[in-house]
């Protein structure tokens, strides 16, 4: 009926509150990545900085470089952060050339990518509706950071929706320097034509990566598998 009008009924997704988890609870979870004592932290695919709010919590004096393409998201981002003097956001794509690409810009930002999505994702995922695309900029991770200096040790995270694999090509001297990595890995086709967990468990392991296990693991609606895990890569010594 209401469709008639012009509406449509949505489920309603709380937006990300800075925050709004337990500290404590996390830095003991986490005290293994503690030791590691990061300097530097880059955060590709930073959608509104959910992962930078947590990992800040560990890391209070480190430098944070955040990534996200999506105008109207990476306001939010820069909001979230305003007071934060260590951390720096680029409203930008990455990729293995620079461009200006085509992304999906879903209702629910965190599906939102470059490509499209496959029917598992539609499955799993109701909240996931593609709205409209709009044209973002794509960099080079090593063009980024060419002139930028990186104090070590170097911690990266890449959750960028089936893009992996261009944001490595990008990198490589950049994640190389990188001691751990943490990568969101799927282990179905969740965007056409994405990399799984295969794909990117070799180019981590040529770059010179261990895998060392997972976190967060995400799973089916309907049978309970698991769809999505982020990865830990550890640089060999």
């Amino acid at each position: 009926m209401l469709q008639q009008f012009g509406y449509d009924i949505v489920k309603y997704k709380p937006p990300f509150v800075r925050g709004k988890f337990d500290p404590a609870a996390y830095r003991e979870e986490f005290s293994w990545l503690r030791e590691y004592s990061f300097k530097s932290i880059i955060d590709i695919g930073a959608n509104e900085g959910q992962f930078s709010d947590k990992i800040r919590i560990l890391f209070p004096e480190s430098q944070i470089y955040a990534f996200e393409p999506l105008p109207a998201v990476f306001e939010k981002l820069q909001k979230n952060f305003v007071n934060d003097q260590k951390f720096k956001a680029f409203n930008l794509g990455l990729g293995d050339q620079t461009e200006s690409l085509e992304f999906w810009e879903n209702e629910y930002s965190p599906s939102s990518s470059f490509l499209s999505l496959a029917d598992s994702h539609r499955d799993n995922f109701q909240d996931a509706i593609q709205l409209k695309k709009v044209d973002v900029r794509v960099e080079i991770l090593d063009r980024v950071f060419g002139n930028e200096p990186l104090e070590l040790p170097l911690l990266v995270k890449i959750d960028v929706q089936g893009f992996e694999d261009k944001v490595i090509r990008g990198g490589v001297d950049t994640i190389k320097k990188a001691s751990l990595i943490i990568c969101e890995l799927s282990f179905v086709e969740l965007y056409k034509g994405q990399p799984v967990f295969k794909e990117l468990f070799r180019q981590f392991d040529e770059l010179g990566f261990d895998y060392s296990g997972s976190i967060e693991q995400l799973r089916a609606t309907g049978n309970n598998a698991i769809l999505q895990a982020d990865g830990i890569f550890v640089r060999r010594n």
